[in-house]
């Protein structure tokens, strides 16, 4: 396929694919859009990054055009910031349809949730609790859904939320649509479709690639006390400008950001220890370039989509290798070139062999650097461990 026209897509929708520059459909939106649009149960995988929203998000916006039911999709996510990102898909690809959103997700107050929803909506992006929330409360019907979407599967099984959305899908007419996307189809998500769907087509993009493929991965051995000066080093040597970097810890993440910021480098931190409304408001910033570096835990590593990120830095490795490639995967995103950099202490060299298992190659060390004289030269030399 050379470009979305060929999908039967109306001028307004084709419009916008235009206006952003979209040009041509990526695999997994070559594979699936067409099954969506003729009605077909869908189980697709596909990396990180490879433009999945879309796939389901185009279709469904096509096929959404009667204003008389309401609400007639729902997008089921795991976190706050994949809702987010969800929602900003539809508005953008509905540009030109009278089509209403809304998200639904815990952190925040009820009442703006609940007066959108009593104006009515066409799509509702939710994450399972806060939804069940708004149905016991009787706030939201889904009687008139259609078209049921499970975002991140894999990761809402991990997160523990089956229970969740098993009682949501309770609410729902058994006569839907069911789309279902995760990174990976193992046999807790077969498990999952074969509960909740009607004989899925099953989808993989990219089955050959389980990593980014556009990302130079990089790792450099460092003491543990020395990771902040190398940072500090990497990111002025490097001249970064949009710099995603990852801890273990919600305290790791504040005592990075504070490292940064002494070495006169912006900033800001998030993590489940700050309030979502100031989540949001960080990440509309950083979105603008208001501050070049990001510190997170990984409550950032999956839904968050900007595509300026241009390095992702693992100041700790995550203890799962199938969480290295979501982090990493915020680079690079939809075929651009993206750099991460992985900061192996001593203690961490077990997970970089884990890591190497799941994505099916050897990690090559960068070229090193002095790390006494980097944290002379920045006077960043740890005084204690932070965990």
């Amino acid at each position: 396929m050379t470009d979305f026209s060929e999908f039967g897509f109306s001028k307004p929708t084709l419009s916008v694919l235009k206006e952003v520059s979209y040009e041509q459909p990526t695999e997994i939106q070559e594979k699936t859009i067409p099954l969506i649009l003729a009605g077909a149960d869908v189980m697709a995988s596909a990396q990180t990054g490879s433009g999945k929203t879309a796939a389901y998000a185009l279709p469904i916006i096509e096929c959404l055009q009667d204003p008389e039911n309401k609400p007639r999709a729902l997008v089921l996510v795991p976190t706050r910031e994949l809702a987010i990102q969800v929602e900003e898909q539809f508005r953008l690809f509905a540009k030109y349809w009278k089509l209403q959103t809304v998200t639904l997700y815990g952190g925040t107050g009820y009442d703006a949730q609940i007066s959108a929803l009593k104006k009515g909506v066409d799509v509702i992006v939710a994450t399972p609790g806060r939804l069940l929330d708004l149905i016991e409360k009787r706030c939201v019907d889904l009687g008139k859904i259609e078209m049921l979407i499970l975002d991140e599967a894999d990761r809402m099984l991990d997160m523990g939320f089956m229970p969740q959305v098993r009682r949501v899908i309770s609410k729902i007419s058994a006569e839907r649509q069911t789309l279902m996307f995760s990174a990976t189809i193992n046999s807790q998500v077969e498990w999952i479709a074969a509960e909740f769907m009607h004989n899925p087509v099953t989808v993989r993009a990219n089955k050959q690639h389980i990593e980014p493929v556009e990302i130079d991965q990089r790792i450099y051995h460092v003491n543990e006390f020395g990771k902040d000066a190398l940072l500090v080093q990497l990111i002025k040597d490097l001249e970064m400008q949009s710099v995603l970097v990852f801890t273990q810890t919600r305290r790791k993440a504040s005592w990075v950001t504070s490292r940064l910021r002494a070495a006169d480098v912006p900033a800001e931190e998030i993590h489940g220890d700050i309030a979502q409304n100031q989540r949001e408001k960080t990440l509309a910033r950083y979105r603008k370039g208001a501050f070049a570096v990001l510190v997170a835990t990984d409550v950032a590593a999956r839904g968050l989509d900007i595509p300026s990120i241009s390095h992702v830095v693992n100041y700790d490795l995550p203890e799962a290798p199938e969480d290295y490639v979501h982090r990493i995967g915020r680079t690079g995103r939809a075929g651009r070139a993206g750099i991460a950099i992985s900061f192996v202490s001593e203690g961490e060299s077990y997970l970089v062999r884990d890591i190497e298992k799941v994505i099916g190659r050897v990690l090559d060390p960068a070229s090193q650097i002095q790390k006494t004289t980097a944290a002379r030269r920045l006077r960043l030399t740890p005084r204690r461990r932070v965990v």
